[in-house]
């Protein structure tokens, strides 16, 4: 019971803060703080994990990518990429919502943190004409960027969960395709809900030359991904060639160049950055998160249980993908089976934690969106909760029909 107070004291903090508008950064901080006096941290340890988090090769790592992001999004809107992109799409879509969904959609095929950032122009740009407030702006980009985590094999926190249960991947994303399907659905009822059906009077049949302008609008986030996963470059270098590239090919005066780069180069987005990477190692480090897989224990009802509430409490601590799959997966292992996986019991630990991803403050992608529409983020949870909701209901009942009936 102790330890399970000490875990809400750490999460209703940081929601708490959140709710007050203090910086994110600030907020992960001082949770850090929290975590490493509630659990017993040495000072002097907590300083060194802190220190050693910040500075750490994959914090440096995802900071690099994060700014690469940050910049190649600033320079495709600047160089007028992201209306050239809408332009083409409204030639063949005859449903204008659906510009609202397609391109956060096809950037959520490219894996990395915070890249939800690469849509949030494109939404921009095209919700003009219905005057969307931030959060709605906020929710369609950071929805239709993450459709793709329940099945498609990039993932590493789908490779991760895969390895470690002893499930070839292949199965694991056949099996998970359906909640993909019930994403995209939930999210699309929820658009044609909210935003008034318009016809895009100007579509005709899809010609050639607008899918082929469509794409090359952005050739740099394809040229991303073509070199990621059919090169296999490192997402770091990938993004700083496709980076190089775009800047030679794209004509652009001097002044704006500038202007993108100081946009994208933001101290506060690095430390919040760092923030998130320094929270993690903490609760990790002090003991935390192995107080919570000893919470319940892995037999009978608190097996399911604990299948549910331990990937979807590190989930929404952490806001990190790879966190709740590496962290919870292996104690879980007993309870999905280890000589035949209980695909169905996977699919809920998976699911749950995803859950909880979505949902965390301290997600990068949905901070990051959020700051750039300047949306309060009390807004996006109202219309949040429901969707992901839905689509853990979906889990549930799968789990209820299948194993518990």
């Amino acid at each position: 019971m102790i330890v399970f107070l000490k875990i809400l004291a750490i999460i209703f903090a940081l929601l708490f803060l959140v709710k007050f508008k203090v910086d994110l950064g600030i907020v992960l901080a001082l949770d850090s703080v929290l975590t490493a006096v509630l659990f017993g941290m040495p000072i002097g340890n907590f300083f060194r994990q802190a220190g050693s988090a910040a500075v750490a090769p994959e914090t440096l790592n995802l900071i690099g990518i994060v700014i690469l992001v940050l910049y190649l999004g600033h320079f495709l809107h600047a160089g007028g990429h992201f209306k050239e992109m809408v332009a083409a799409l409204k030639n063949y879509i005859r449903d204008a919502r659906l510009i609202l969904a397609i391109p956060s959609a096809f950037i959520g095929l490219l894996p990395m943190m915070g890249g939800a950032m690469m849509g949030a122009p494109i939404v921009e740009e095209a919700a003009q004409r219905w005057k969307l407030s931030p959060a709605w702006k906020t929710f369609l980009n950071y929805w239709f960027r993450h459709i793709w985590e329940y099945s498609w094999p990039m993932y590493v926190n789908l490779i991760m969960a895969a390895t470690i249960a002893g499930i070839p991947i292949v199965k694991v994303c056949l099996s998970q395709l359906p909640f993909t399907v019930i994403a995209v659905a939930v999210g699309l009822a929820v658009l044609f809900r909210h935003v008034p059906y318009e016809r895009n009077e100007q579509a005709s049949r899809p010609k050639a030359k607008d899918v082929v302008r469509t794409f090359v609008s952005i050739w740099p986030i394809f040229l991303t991904i073509i070199l990621i996963f059919v090169f296999r470059i490192p997402m770091l270098w990938a993004l700083a060639a496709a980076c190089v590239l775009s800047a030679f090919f794209v004509s652009m005066p001097v002044r704006e160049r500038w202007a993108v780069v100081k946009k994208s180069l933001s101290l506060r987005i690095v430390l919040l950055t760092a923030a998130v990477m320094v929270f993690k190692r903490i609760l990790e480090t002090s003991g935390a998160l192995d107080a919570v897989m000893t919470i319940v224990s892995p037999t009978g009802i608190s097996g399911i249980v604990l299948l549910f509430a331990a990937p979807f409490t590190i989930g929404l601590l952490t806001g990190v993908n790879q966190a709740f799959a590496g962290i919870a997966f292996p104690l879980l292992v007993p309870i999905i089976g280890k000589e035949n996986p209980d695909m169905v019991l996977f699919l809920f630990a998976y699911v749950s934690g995803f859950a909880g991803v979505l949902l965390s403050p301290a997600h990068l992608c949905l901070v990051l969106t959020a700051d750039y529409f300047k949306a309060d983020l009390r807004d996006v949870y109202k219309i949040l909760i429901a969707p992901v909701s839905v689509v853990f209901g979906a889990a549930l009942l799968a789990l209820v029909i299948f194993r518990l009936l």
